[in-house]
């Protein structure tokens, strides 16, 4: 199991998109998109290896409720987690991130 989580430098401004747009409908949905990210993070932490290769050993973890899909690599002990992408977006942009 993982001991952390490490983020990419371009995760934050992923998320404040995504919560900003939902926000903008509801604060409360953008209070629940914020709560199922932070509970896939605990998911990824738990067993990283359980989620699908999207390519080589890049893995995906969707978003329950939200089309969204959180990129991560596992290396050793710890888990780069590499972007926060819409399920509609072009995968072309979650490859360059890896």
């Amino acid at each position: 199991m993982p001991d952390r989580l490490r983020f990419h430098s371009l995760f934050v401004s992923d998320l404040e998109k995504a919560v900003e747009w939902y926000d903008s409908v509801s604060v409360e949905l953008g209070n629940r998109f914020r709560s199922m990210v932070d509970s896939r993070f605990d998911d990824i932490a738990e067993s990283s290896e359980s989620f699908g290769l999207v390519f080589e050993d890049v893995r995906f973890a969707r978003l329950r409720k939200f089309p969204y899909i959180i990129l991560f690599r596992p290396v050793s002990n710890t888990v780069h987690v590499l972007g926060l992408f819409h399920g509609a977006s072009n995968p072309e942009k979650w490859h360059r991130r890896t």
